[in-house]
């Protein structure tokens, strides 16, 4: 029996894509799973479980994670705060819908929202798509949906807020599709709540509906309207209660060139941009090189058609453009989250520009044609790695050659379960970053080497009561990553400051994992071992200079 991967009978596409979506699911739920147990997942996957835990337990939106974060404390050496508010960073009240359930399983909650939330992206686009598409053109839409490095790598990425674009959009155009006001309305208010700036998602849907959806245009003036209003009294009011982040920090990072040097909010970042039209312009068509590649990857796995449909230019303009004019360069990168910005209008002006063009599907070539893209694509997504979600296959660095063995995984996994389970769950905590997912639950975690003290609800500047160090796990990736070498030497260095300061006494200590403990009992046996491990830590750091 011929199994086939793409539906070849309308009667059988339902069947497929439930085939594709449970696929999916399994498959990147299993390789998120894998990349919590092994350590590849990191700083953003504890920060945004430490945020919806203190949620859960009344400390709404409080994160030190993310406090060290702050502007105060990148720029002007401040502690981090214990009762500092995600908020000021990223306006995102719809976490609190995933409170019971990270109350209920806690650390593996979060892959599996991420994970359920852009599968369920792709079931709404194949209730859009079939209602202008065959079902099975509309399968193999779906079909290209779960196999594009755009979909795949923010699924397989640390968590984040943006997971929910695809549903939100989808839901949105599904009822304008069908004249579902209610589902319409739900989907517009909730857009700008998912963070500060997916208003702009809004307002291009909004445009859209004015120029290309003709029965629907005072609705489309109605959600330009709401999405700017959302979008300038969050950022110009609302976030600036919680800290200032969003001037001296957001927009110095993306906007800084426009800005010069000053702090500014979002008025200030527009006006700016429009005195300034040449620098702008420059921006938007620079680097080419980096631009084209983009949108190559973009339309690749839809057979290029993205490229020439005018409702996915229209759908995708205002977030490609704050894509193209901001700085630093993660907004073009197709396996990040910023790309769900653009997902949505990719695969829905796909969706309207084949409904004009009925025949085109039906011409053998093109299917053969749309087939070879697919393949190029997925095999583009796996061989990427994306987010070492498959490093247990594929290598983290070809020259200098760096891999570690599944079984090393594996003993990772199980190292790092038995050095949490030393520390007590209420203690306040220093970790390195791909320790802090495994120890977010709990009040005051922050980031070793970078801190290891913090300012308490009473203003008092406190040292955290363990610092936990793996630097033999970043020494695996130091001959080919320097900013894992200078993890290393960074974290040594400050283990050995802070044992012979006398403030921390070895707690426990092995070849994989040291624990300092804060005024602990001093045990000779550690002492001996700690003394021994960072010294061959040094001398394997000195052989790769």
């Amino acid at each position: 029996m011929k199994f086939h991967l793409l539906p070849n009978k309308d009667e059988s596409a339902h069947a497929y894509v439930f085939r594709y979506i449970f696929g999916f699911f399994c498959v990147t739920l299993s390789l998120q799973i894998w990349r919590i147990y092994t350590l590849n997942a990191t700083y953003d996957q504890g920060l945004f479980l430490q945020e919806i835990w203190n949620s859960a337990n009344g400390r709404f939106f409080e994160s030190t994670l993310a406090s060290e974060l702050s502007a105060p404390v990148m720029f002007d050496g401040a502690l981090p705060e214990v009762g500092y508010r995600h908020l000021a960073q990223h306006f995102t009240p719809l976490l609190l819908f995933w409170t019971p359930l990270v109350r209920f399983l806690g650390l593996w909650s979060l892959p599996l929202i991420q994970v359920g939330m852009i599968s369920l992206g792709g079931y709404i686009l194949f209730l859009l798509a079939n209602e202008y598409l065959p079902p099975k053109l509309s399968a193999w839409i779906v079909f290209s949906y779960f196999s594009t490095t755009l979909v795949i790598g923010p699924t397989l990425e640390n968590f984040h807020d943006l997971c929910v674009i695809p549903c939100l959009i989808f839901c949105l155009l599904l009822g304008i599709t069908r004249n579902q006001i209610p589902l319409y309305f739900l989907s517009s208010i909730l857009l700008p709540l998912v963070r500060e700036d997916v208003g702009l998602l809004g307002f291009g849907v909004g445009v859209w509906m004015i120029i290309r959806r003709p029965n629907w245009r005072l609705f489309g003036l109605g959600l330009c309207f709401y999405s700017c209003l959302a979008v300038m009294v969050i950022t110009n009011s609302v976030m600036p209660m919680f800290g200032t982040e969003l001037a001296d920090r957001f927009m110095q990072e993306r906007f800084g060139h426009f800005l010069d040097g000053r702090s500014g909010g979002t008025i200030d970042v527009l006006l700016s941009m429009i005195s300034q039209p040449i620098l702008l312009i420059q921006e938007l068509f620079s680097p080419p090189g980096k631009t084209f590649l983009f949108l190559i990857t973009a339309g690749l796995p839809l057979a290029f058609i993205p490229l020439i449909a005018l409702d996915t230019w229209l759908l995708i303009a205002f977030p490609l453009f704050v894509a193209l004019s901001s700085q630093g360069g993660n907004s073009l990168v197709v396996h990040l989250r910023f790309v769900l910005y653009l997902v949505p209008g990719i695969f829905a002006g796909t969706i309207f520009w084949l409904a004009d063009h009925p025949d085109l599907f039906k011409r053998s070539l093109f299917r053969k044609f749309w087939r070879f893209c697919l393949i190029i694509a997925f095999a583009f997504a796996l061989a990427a790695n994306p987010h070492r979600a498959l490093s247990f296959v594929i290598p983290d660095s070809i020259d200098p050659w760096v891999k570690v063995p599944l079984k090393e995984q594996l003993v990772r996994g199980k190292v790092a379960r038995k050095v949490v389970n030393l520390i007590p769950r209420t203690a306040a905590v220093s970790a390195e970053t791909h320790l802090i997912p495994q120890l977010a639950q709990r009040q005051v975690l922050l980031r070793f080497p970078e801190n290891d003290q913090y300012r308490d609800e009473k203003g008092h500047d406190v040292s955290v009561d363990f610092i936990v160090s793996q630097p033999r796990f970043n020494l695996s990736y130091a001959p080919a990553f320097n900013h894992h070498k200078l993890w290393v030497s960074k974290s040594i260095n400050r283990l050995e400051e802070l044992v012979e300061s006398s403030q921390y006494t070895v707690f426990h200590c092995d070849k994989n994992s040291i624990i300092l403990e804060y005024n602990g009992s001093t045990n000779a046996r550690n002492e001996e071992c700690f003394v021994r491990e960072i010294n061959s830590i040094r001398g394997d750091l000195q052989l790769l200079n």
